[in-house]
């Protein structure tokens, strides 16, 4: 079926607005399914970030280039004219039995400045702001253009040259970068075994958040998902059947939460890259985060999210004194806090130059953060994230044993409070977050008790001191191996969790794939 599209200077070509994320042109073609046939999606499924993510409708001419890290459509290409119906302004200027020529253009569209010919391609390319069109020159006319301002209205031999390609995008240029659109892309800080805060909205989700709390912050989820059993129950020591947790499903922010059945209280949260080599690819919008990491700045985390909290619930931001040493210090604090808290902070810091007397009555705790605050965010390889976080051990493989799945199996590694899911091309698939302090806390009590009881046992049986001896010995290897069981146990719940969520979640949409290709 023959589209008619009507086409908008810098803006849009039908229904495909620049600036929109990958996720949401995917619906419009699954939308206009009997009109929109064939379709395919190009990639570099080694590195992704490199080259372009585009959306090509074969049947119609049309390709969709996204900036591959913010995942937003950048250029709009009509590679074949001849298979689209294109107005402007509500006039046709090209459709199927007649292709824009270039007097067509120039008479609706207006003039312009002389554009720039290819000599290699024979090429002529016509400029307007956010508009390029393309007009193959005869082999026999070419040079007539090689250095003239001449524009090739007509030919000498009476013709005039016909549109090959358009060209769709934003500003006066192919190259200018994308206008910034607030909703999309939030910024997200992550700060293990704490919480999340949400940059534009302003906002903290804690592991003690609740079910009000959340739609309070966040809205409506996009899909409530009651968990099933998983395939892991096997690795935990949970025996019966209980009640199943849930997660509210984010998919335009890219996150997932899962509340605790008992609690209604988070227990998890899964962020997602929607990477184009993943499963879940077109299921959830990117999502923009930065984990922060203790390993070389610690308590960096827990310092971040405390201040951020002060400033939520009210209170007064720790104060920085202005020193050469931490101006640093101060602009990576403004880079973090939202902007009616810089001014807070600036205040505070001016008083204290004013009035160091009274400072010393004031009951602020002194705030103190490194220059160098090292976090983790989504485009980065799983070599970049070890460096970050530290070496890690043997990842546990999850393969979803799918056909349908062309991309292979992904690895889990386990940090405190931080699972990665990691693809076979070393980026990462998603993140799940837990309280492992929590977790943790919860272990030592029980071995806490499991020690007493040793103790206990010890202290009964005095035979001999070498007895007591290999008792004890025994002993602590029992706690350190129920330490380990407990660890364990934490890691593969959470690994069941993610996976499970991953497996029951499909693709409502699967156009054709194609991986490796030059654009």
């Amino acid at each position: 079926m023959f589209l008619k599209l009507e086409l908008v200077p810098g803006k849009s070509l039908g229904d495909f607005i620049l600036g929109m994320s990958i996720s949401e042109a995917l619906n419009i073609v699954k939308h206009n399914n009997v009109q929109i046939n064939t379709v395919q999606i190009i990639f570099n499924d080694n590195d992704p970030l490199s080259l372009d993510i585009v959306i090509k409708l074969v049947d119609d001419g049309v390709l969709l280039r996204f900036e591959p890290k913010s995942q937003r459509l950048k250029v709009i290409e009509i590679f074949d004219v001849k298979k689209l119906s294109l107005s402007y302004r509500g006039s046709i200027f090209n459709q199927e039995d007649h292709t824009a020529t270039f007097v067509d253009i120039y008479s609706k569209f207006g003039p312009s400045y002389p554009g720039d010919f290819n000599l290699e391609k024979s090429i002529y390319h016509l400029h307007y702001p956010g508009l390029s069109f393309s007009f193959r020159i005869p082999t026999a006319f070419k040079s007539l253009y090689q250095s003239s301002t001449e524009l090739p209205v007509e030919l000498p031999d009476g013709s005039t040259p016909l549109v090959e390609k358009i060209f769709v995008y934003s500003g006066l240029q192919m190259k200018t970068p994308l206008p910034v659109i607030p909703i999309h892309n939030e910024e997200i800080l992550v700060c293990p075994n704490e919480g999340v805060y949400f940059s534009k909205r302003n906002c903290i989700l804690t592991f003690n958040s609740t079910t009000q709390d959340v739609l309070s912050e966040l809205g409506p989820p996009s899909k409530i998902y009651h968990k099933e059993e998983d395939n892991m129950k096997i690795h935990t020591n949970v025996e019966g059947s209980v009640a199943q947790d849930y997660f509210y499903n984010y998919f335009h922010f890219g996150i997932d939460i899962l509340f605790d059945i008992k609690k209604n209280t988070i227990k998890k949260f899964i962020l997602h890259t929607n990477f184009p080599t993943h499963y879940e690819f077109n299921l959830y919008t990117k999502c923009s985060f930065k984990i922060i990491s203790d390993l070389q700045t610690p308590n960096s985390s827990s310092i971040i999210f405390n201040t951020i909290k002060r400033h939520l619930s009210g209170k007064p931001i720790n104060n920085l004194t202005i020193t050469q040493s931490n101006i640093s210090q101060k602009k990576e604090l403004n880079s973090i806090l939202p902007s009616d808290a810089k001014n807070n902070n600036n205040n505070n810091n001016n008083n204290n130059n004013n009035n160091n007397n009274n400072n010393n009555n004031n009951n602020y705790n002194e705030f103190h953060l490194e220059t160098d605050i090292n976090y983790v965010h989504p485009d980065q390889k799983w070599e970049e994230v070890q460096k970050i976080f530290g070496k890690c051990g043997k990842p546990v493989v999850n393969n979803r044993g799918s056909i349908s799945n062309p991309f292979g199996s992904t690895y889990f590694y386990g940090y405190s409070g931080i699972i990665f899911e990691i693809m076979k091309n070393n980026y990462i698939a998603s993140v799940c977050l837990f309280n492992d302090i929590e977790s943790n806390n919860n272990n030592f009590n029980n071995n806490n008790n499991f020690n007493n009881n040793n103790n206990n046992n010890n202290n009964n049986n005095n035979n001999n001191n070498n007895n007591n001896n290999n008792n004890n010995n025994n002993n602590n290897n029992n706690i350190f191996n129920n330490n380990n069981f407990n660890n364990n146990n934490n890691y593969n719940n959470n690994m069941a969790d993610i996976s499970n969520n991953l497996n029951n979640m499909n693709m409502n949409y699967q156009p054709q794939i194609k991986g490796n290709q030059k654009q």
